[in-house]
């Protein structure tokens, strides 16, 4: 029976990082993609994520080398109170699809919980997306996304164990591979630890 593929956006962060150990533990051929929008924190972030790979790796055999990307599609500054970067998912999953279709692999997956309030960020926008892409590959492309409606602590239950929790990380002003521990991102992960450490 051939191994099930799949391309995963890998960030190196808690929900992409449990994205990978969702599918490894499925049996898939998981092939991680960083893509690289140009943005200031995504050195420091790449260096995480290749640690995080690094780990999985030595855990998983089923899991291919950390693909790398380079979009150039950094708009604007981000600030501490705003997380949104804009045409994110749209470019992530195109990028995604480009890079599956050249291996014969048509579906992808984010690890995208739906929680932030973005109008790329809805359900309904991922699914007409999915439909795009497959008109435009002329076949069926799938994208996955089976954390979708839950919070990051009920992500980290089912699979912190199986991820090296202390090497994610989710920033958007990291200083030597350490997170500032006061941007959106950086509250968000550390609530989610507090809530999990509070459920054991």
């Amino acid at each position: 029976m051939q191994m099930r593929k799949i391309i995963v956006l890998f960030s190196g962060g808690v929900e992409s990082t449990s994205l990978l150990a969702h599918y490894l533990l499925k049996g898939y051929l998981v092939y991680p993609l960083y893509v690289k929008f140009g943005y200031d924190w995504e050195k420091e972030e790449l260096k995480c994520a290749k640690k995080v790979h690094l780990y999985m790796k030595k855990r998983f055999k089923n899991i291919m080398p950390l693909k790398v990307l380079k979009a150039n599609a950094r708009i604007k500054n981000i600030k501490k109170s705003n997380v949104e970067i804009p045409l994110r998912n749209l470019i992530l999953c195109t990028c995604g699809a480009v890079y599956g279709s050249k291996k014969g692999i048509y579906a992808i997956s984010l690890g995208s919980l739906g929680s932030f309030p973005f109008k790329d960020n809805k359900y309904e926008y991922f699914k007409t997306l999915e439909k795009l892409i497959s008109e435009g590959l002329n076949g069926e492309f799938k994208i996955e996304l089976p954390f979708f409606g839950l919070h990051k602590d009920e992500v980290l239950k089912r699979y912190g164990k199986y991820i090296p929790l202390e090497l994610t990380i989710s920033c958007l002003f990291p200083v030597n591979g350490k997170p500032c521990g006061s941007c959106e991102k950086c509250k968000e992960r550390e609530e989610a630890i507090k809530k999990l450490t509070l459920q054991v």
